[in-house]
């Protein structure tokens, strides 16, 4: 399941956020992939990080709780019955206490939550749901008594943010023989919104100089199939994503010593869609493996964009054993990424202009080598 939101307070159009959401006790194993990205996984340019969950225990009931420096979290996980495991956690941060004893004038807060169901219908059938969501809010520290000037500068400029994303998902495997079909469907959804009043003065509506709201929703659907076949791994598949983004603004500006309302509105509904096929095998008494992958990803967003050839993605590494310990690494790839929702939604007098601007992926070719 693709997870394009996994921060705390994260920045809408560009990536990360300071605290990531997904909890340690959930995690099972972590890949970081710098570069030979499996051409199942696109839309990303530098990174992919891959998250490996684990599963509630069959026998009883386990319960865990962690107090920390600035959060408290809770972890439940067990059997829901003779084939079905699920994990459960919570955490809520405390930081609005901490950073009112220090007088700071802002107070960010979190919450977030996430699960796991998985059961094992029978042996070639199972079926798993995941959930992750937070909830965010950045508030300001209008009773400090005393502020001093600088105090009062951040107070009068930054607004008030609330910000809450959540991803679902579910995922069917089919197991075969000497092959297995994923199918993946998820819904992910983002609302970033904030606001400001004059002089922090919400008594009356007048008075707000900014009132900000925007969404992004993606409804995903993935196929893959997976088999094995005289020593050669072969992944192959498509996806298709369905998209809505929409943005409210309006704020009130000093322009030319007079105040101007500015009221901007955007909508915007697009589809995406990629196939992609890798190949694996191990040479020379496995010593030497080779993976060759290819995608391509297209959306009907403008014409520079619909062609899947023109965001056609090959991919290819290699691996070497020096010894039982030393191993020498290449990959090299061309790789292509979606611009973000804010640039493409982005409009003046009602006209998208980076659609009439022919607007292009994003593109990237890698060259990396290495010893381990």
């Amino acid at each position: 399941v693709e997870v394009p939101f996994f921060n705390h307070f994260s920045t809408q159009g560009a990536s990360g956020g300071p605290v990531g959401f997904i909890t340690a006790d959930f995690l099972r194993e972590v890949k970081y992939y710098s570069g030979a990205f499996p051409a199942n996984r696109g839309n990303a340019l530098s990174g992919i990080l891959e998250f490996n969950q684990v599963d509630g225990n069959n026998d009883k009931l386990k319960f865990q709780g962690t107090l920390g420096a600035s959060e408290v979290a809770a972890t439940l996980d067990g059997p829901l019955g003779e084939k079905t495991t699920f994990v459960f956690s919570a955490r809520r941060s405390y930081l609005q206490f901490l950073f009112s004893v220090l007088e700071l004038p802002f107070l960010p807060n979190f919450t977030d939550t996430q699960f796991k169901i998985r059961t094992r219908i029978d042996k070639k059938n199972e079926l798993t749901f995941i959930g992750l969501g937070a909830f965010d809010v950045f508030d300001l520290n209008l009773g400090i008594e005393n502020p001093d000037a600088q105090q009062k500068y951040i107070l009068s400029q930054i607004p008030v943010n609330e910000q809450w994303n959540y991803t679902v998902g579910a995922v069917y495997k089919h197991f075969r023989e000497k092959s297995y079909q994923t199918l993946v469907a998820s819904r992910s959804h983002l609302n970033n919104g904030a606001y400001k009043y004059f002089d922090n003065d919400d008594s009356s509506e007048e008075n707000k100089i900014l009132d900000y709201d925007s969404e992004e929703i993606e409804n995903k659907l993935r196929f893959e199939n997976t088999s094995r076949l005289d020593g050669i791994k072969l992944n192959f598949g498509a996806n298709i994503d369905f998209v809505t983004y929409k943005n409210s603004t309006r704020q009130k500006r000093v322009y030319g010593g007079e105040i101007l309302n500015v009221n901007y509105q955007t909508n915007l509904n697009l589809v995406k869609w990629g196939i992609f096929a890798q190949a694996s095998k191990n040479f020379l008494s496995e010593r030497l493996s080779l993976s060759l992958g290819i995608r391509a990803d297209a959306t009907n967003y403008s014409g520079s964009m619909q062609n899947l050839l023109e965001q056609f993605s090959p991919r290819f590494s290699a691996s070497y054993g020096l010894t039982e310990k030393w191993s020498l690494n290449f990959n090299t790839g061309r790789y292509y990424q979606l611009p973000s929702y804010t640039t493409l939604g982005f409009k003046t007098n009602n006209i998208l202009v980076n659609k009439e601007n022919n607007l292009k992926y994003i593109a990237v070719n890698h060259w990396i080598g290495g010893i381990e």
